[in-house]
């Protein structure tokens, strides 16, 4: 593995500089702005060479790239440095495939005064960049297993969406892409979900509105890898039906974007056009590597509704299995849960209604009461007033309850907000318990980022 060297690390730190200066004062299109990252990216790559990941940052005041220190830096390199710690970011990770775009969107959080150290992390998932991540990750994914380090919730999720929206990018480009990176982001996922079923669930609660295609493919892959799990069923199904979850609107990339980034209702002519990402999707599949047939049909499927009245309507006569409708229940249940521009988000709790009058029809009724069974009265995710006036997040769903904490309390009776957030059980203890759920609370209402206490 190449070196790296002392004039390579201070080059991209002067055009991290750059890039910071300009990103504020002229678009990403702008010479000013594009020349520099367009620099920077082909200078990262060539660091990174045959790594799987390049790590950068500042220790004891000193900017480093791997294992390159620069001891004397110039006044770019010291301007650099200054920004990354009044932001609180003292280490960095840039993952294979980083883009301009993704460096912009950096660089315009390092810029921007209003991004504080607190908030840093939760705008940087917010824009969807998951080509650059806080911190140093160690473990590449997939490859956590058998090495003995923990497999952490959050960045099993970061990576899940990493590898979707990679995914998705390498169809753009017109390339079938391997399923292997699916493939082992799916085996951590559905290595923590068999040792603890709700670990994964409270992050499907997540909602990046920038970013909805790869934030929604995950959550369903969550929501439908959770309820597998709840319902019994073995590692590979919860393989399988994990992986359809992920990859169900793969075909999406196959759409015109105007009609994907529509603000309102479709038209008949352009809901004609987007009915086709299922059969889209479903060819994209069968042609990747390392991917069961059993995914293909959940992804042609999902659409086709319990009654069999859905679409593509060339295929209602076929045989659709459990797989496909377990996707389409969790699909459904994100999707009414979502903020979308001609849709206010409906709470959990009444997502579950809405999903019982579709019992029969669009879902399956038995899947729908055991997804309901799985998630409890008030879900993993739900924002909620207790009655002592606090208002709380659920952590884990009252079925699955234990002696750990099942809610973190996030505003006192006062209605202040908590520096630092209690974490309860509301399990009966000796008789009593701690409070009671009374109930759900908007978390728009309460400006509350559910995701940074998701991820946290």
């Amino acid at each position: 593995m190449s070196e790296i060297t002392k004039n390579e690390v201070q080059r991209a730190a002067m055009l991290f500089t750059a890039s910071i200066k300009s990103v504020l004062l002229y678009p990403l299109a702008h010479p000013a702005v594009r020349q520099p990252l367009q620099e920077l990216v082909g200078l990262m790559g060539e660091m990174m060479g045959e790594r799987h990941e390049l790590h950068l940052g500042v220790v004891e005041g000193t900017f480093f790239i791997e294992g390159c220190l620069l001891v004397s830096p110039n006044a770019a390199v010291a301007e650099l440095v200054e920004r990354l710690l009044q932001k609180g970011v003292d280490a960095v990770t840039i993952y294979p495939g980083v883009t301009p775009d993704d460096l912009f969107g950096f660089a315009t959080l390092l810029a921007n005064r209003q991004v504080g150290a607190e908030t840093f992390a939760a705008e940087l998932e917010r824009k969807g960049i998951s080509n650059v991540r806080l911190g140093i990750d160690e473990v590449v994914a997939g490859e956590g297993e058998g090495k003995g380090e923990a497999l952490v919730p959050a960045a099993i999720y970061r990576d899940a969406l990493k590898a979707v929206r990679d995914t998705m990018r390498e169809i753009d480009n017109g390339r079938i892409p391997s399923g292997e990176w699916i493939n082992g982001v799916v085996e951590n996922m559905v290595t923590v979900t068999m040792e603890e079923p709700t670990t994964l669930l409270g992050l499907a609660m997540i909602k990046d509105y920038d970013n909805y295609t790869f934030s929604h493919s995950v959550n369903v892959g969550i929501l439908a890898l959770t309820l597998a799990a709840f319902l019994g069923l073995e590692k590979e199904a919860l393989h399988e039906i994990n992986t359809a979850g992920l990859l169900h609107d793969i075909g999406k990339t196959r759409i015109d974007k105007t009609i994907l980034n529509s603000p309102g209702k479709l038209s008949d002519t352009e809901f004609k056009e987007m009915k086709r990402h299922a059969e889209e999707g479903s060819e994209i599949v069968k042609k990747m590597k390392n991917i069961p047939t059993a995914v293909a049909e959940a992804v042609l499927g999902h659409h086709i509704r319990h009654d069999r009245t859905g679409y593509p309507e060339w295929a209602r006569e076929m045989h659709f299995g459990l797989y496909t409708e377990i996707v389409s229940v969790a699909d459904c249940y994100d999707a009414i849960t979502t903020l979308r521009t001609y849709q206010r988000p409906t709470l959990p709790k009444e997502a579950m209604q809405i999903m019982h009058r579709l019992a029969g029809s669009s879902l399956n009724g038995e899947l729908v009461e055991q997804f309901e069974a799985m998630m409890g009265e008030y879900p993993v995710g739900s924002l909620v007033r207790l009655d002592t006036n606090e208002i709380a997040l659920v952590l884990k769903p009252h079925p699955m309850e234990c002696a750990e904490p099942s809610v973190k309390i996030l505003i006192g009776a006062q209605g202040e907000t908590l520096e630092t957030p209690r974490l309860v059980s509301l399990a009966e203890q000796g008789g009593r318990r701690y409070a009671t759920i009374i109930a759900p609370v908007d978390p728009l209402l309460k400006n509350i980022n559910l995701a940074n206490h998701l991820l946290a």
